[in-house]
């Protein structure tokens, strides 16, 4: 085919009117990284007339730390057929400082060799507004930093007083029964009988007061408990545990079984203190059976070991079974069953503290089950 001479120089006249009067910042470069020649755009992105350009080491419009990234999209674009892109700055002629996209490439990709293109792009709305968003990020997380020291420093405060007051009802509770006890004592066999419903009465209610500091004594240590993760034969934990409730098991026919119980990992106080409590709840529940039959069950799945305390006490109906772990949570009367509804908080609060939760199943008059998930790799939370 003949080669038209008249469509070469129309073609450079219409590339040429593109490359001018694009909206975008286009500069053409040498392979050195010298401004060949730059549209209207792009001169009114930099503040410098397009004669003030060429030229000139475009390296010279950007900041510093641009530099360095501008010289590695040179030497990736010199053999690339695609085109490069990286983020920087650039230098306008009143000295602002603009973010802008810098993608570079061949100004006719998989043709000859010939000068680089350079498109620029402004975002520094984009990226002032993602510096704006860091900021807010950061003064939240100092708000959320100093809210939480504060709500550590209210939480020891209030725990600082009520171990004071409890410190402080030691000494009238136990002169109020020792007056009680010393009443009872004078009054002798012959009370009447209202005499001695009121006197009975009263006695209990400081038995009860007292047991409720001491509960919420044990509850305030295990806050305060420094727990650490190791090795922990939890067999070993429950026949100490047995060992201290022995007492409990005075005059009574009580059989205690159990699986297999494994090693974990975890804090051999805290799982002392829950199995403890759960013991402790079984012990009382059953007191009523001719034989009392305690079973310590295993389960395992991937992540955890379910541990569970079976016993085949009074019970409870599922329908109140969220209250059971709820502070002063009771399902049963005082009358009935002494207690004052915080051992097992106690052992919701501990489990949480490693990862792991609680829950319990049970029917009235049929036992009940007292269940913890111990994580196989626990974390302590705070």
């Amino acid at each position: 085919m003949a080669h038209d001479p008249t469509t070469d120089p129309q073609k450079e006249l219409y590339s040429l009117a593109l490359f001018s009067e694009a909206p975008a910042a286009y500069l053409l470069l040498s392979s050195q990284g010298r401004v060949q020649e730059a549209n209207a755009a792009a001169c009114a992105l930099l503040g410098h007339g397009a004669g003030a350009l060429r030229g000139r080491p475009f390296a010279r419009l950007l900041t510093p730390d641009t530099q360095g990234t501008f010289s590695w999209l040179l030497g990736q674009a010199a053999g690339a057929a695609a085109r490069v892109q990286a983020e920087g700055q650039v230098l306008h002629a009143d000295g602002t400082v603009l973010d802008v996209l810098l993608s570079l490439g061949a100004q006719q990709p998989g043709g000859a060799p010939g000068p680089l293109r350079l498109i620029l792009t402004d975002i520094t709305p984009y990226k002032q507004a993602h510096r704006s968003l860091l900021d807010l990020t950061a003064s939240q997380e100092e708000r959320l930093q100093a809210g939480s020291t504060r709500l550590r420093a209210t939480q020891q405060e209030l725990e600082g007083v009520v171990t004071v007051v409890m410190q402080q009802l030691q000494l009238p509770l136990a002169r109020a029964m020792n007056y009680l006890s010393l009443t009872r004592r004078a009054l002798g066999d012959g009370i009447p009988e209202e005499v001695a419903r009121p006197l009975l009465q009263s006695e209990r209610a400081v038995q009860q007061i007292v047991a409720l500091t001491g509960s919420v004594g044990g509850y305030l240590q295990m806050r305060r408990m420094r727990l650490a993760l190791r090795r922990v034969d939890l067999g070993r934990v429950l026949g100490e545990v047995l060992k201290g409730l022995q007492p409990s098991f005075a005059d009574r026919h009580v059989h205690v079984t159990h699986d297999p119980l494994p090693t974990v990992q975890g804090d051999s106080q805290a799982l002392a203190v829950m199995l403890g409590e759960y013991l402790s709840n079984a012990l009382k529940y059953t007191r009523t059976r001719e034989i009392a039959r305690i079973h310590v069950r295993v389960r395992e799945t991937e992540s955890e070991y379910h541990i569970g305390v079976e016993d085949n006490g009074a019970g409870f109906n599922m329908r109140q079974k969220d209250r059971l772990f709820q502070l002063f949570g009771r399902l049963h009367p005082s009358r009935s069953y002494e207690g004052t509804g915080i051992g097992l908080v106690t052992v919701r609060r501990l489990c949480e503290r490693f990862g792991g939760r609680v829950w319990a199943e049970g029917k009235p008059d049929q036992g009940a089950t007292f269940w913890f998930a111990w994580p196989k790799s626990p974390v302590i939370l705070e």
